[in-house]
């Protein structure tokens, strides 16, 4: 059994609920877009990096 968030609301439950499918149930679902692997680390996203060549944000204080 493969661990998944719904990413789709799927037979009463919400988007979000963790819920076990069998392989193949798995591989079709996630074919639809419906499901995620759950632990997949897509909950926790890392900061964007910043724009080292965007110029200085001149309504900042302290940035003259």
């Amino acid at each position: 059994m493969i661990k998944a968030i719904l990413i789709k609301p799927l037979d009463g439950d919400p988007e979000g609920t963790e819920r076990e499918f069998s392989p193949d149930d798995f591989e079709r679902m996630e074919a639809f877009g419906a499901v995620r692997k759950a632990g997949s680390g897509s909950e926790k996203q890392a900061p964007g990096v910043a724009n080292k060549k965007a110029p200085p944000v001149a309504n900042k204080t302290g940035t003259n």
